[in-house]
């Protein structure tokens, strides 16, 4: 009476994607401008990553070496006609923190030529990013952090009850005088949030009818 199945790659297609970017403080949540949230966003998801998207032809489906949430976001940028690789050379980055499953976050603190300063970017797990933050940048204004946390779990919720892996984003302006590394510039818990971004496996085609099939059949 009852199926275990592994789900990703079995179930689902093993391409994850971004099915929903929600960065607050841009238009409609995900276009990028040429304003400083945009840029930040931009050089942000390039610089703190450690994926690489592969050379592919049109026909091809679009591939990328490393984690797999990481690479959705780089394509995700490539579809916003930014090139991640050209943000990512064009920064020096001064310390790095790589994600770990206890810390359930990453950071990259870079020397920015976007923004002409340092700059600590920080995503993962979004409860515990947003715990990191003393703000949320919201259509240009800066909201308290407390205040605002209930919405955001409001936004998660709804995204986990749809199967979807979600990431949050939060950056600081570090002064050039600062010569602290991630792990110390982060525990001031002085972050401010940027927003969430709602990743998706996409099922397979065929999954559907045969879980329907299995469901007949009394499964």
């Amino acid at each position: 009476t009852v199926i275990c199945t592994d789900k990703t790659g079995t179930l689902t297609q093993n391409l994850m994607q971004v099915y929903e970017p929600n960065f607050y403080g841009l238009k409609d949540g995900k276009e990028i401008g040429e304003d400083d949230l945009s840029k930040l966003v931009m050089e942000g998801i390039s610089a703190n990553s450690t994926a690489f998207l592969e050379e592919t032809t049109p026909e091809e489906k679009p591939k990328g070496v490393g984690n797999p949430t990481e690479v959705a976001l780089l394509l995700w940028l490539n579809s916003q006609q930014r090139n991640y690789l050209e943000l990512r050379e064009g920064v020096k980055v001064l310390d790095q923190l790589t994600f770990s499953t206890e810390r359930k976050f990453m950071a990259t603190l870079v020397k920015s030529p976007l923004m002409g300063k340092k700059v600590l970017y920080v995503k993962g797990a979004p409860e515990i990013v947003l715990g990191k933050c003393k703000d949320v940048i919201l259509d240009g204004k800066r909201v308290d952090a407390v205040e605002y946390r209930s919405t955001v779990e409001k936004q998660l919720l709804g995204y986990q009850n749809m199967a979807m892996r979600t990431l949050g984003f939060a950056f600081k302006i570090v002064e050039d005088t600062d010569t602290r590394d991630c792990v110390e510039l982060v525990a001031d818990h002085d972050l401010s949030f940027l927003g969430v971004v709602a990743i998706s496996d996409p099922i397979r085609q065929d999954v559907p009818a045969a879980v329907s099939k299995c469901q007949s059949a009394g499964i």
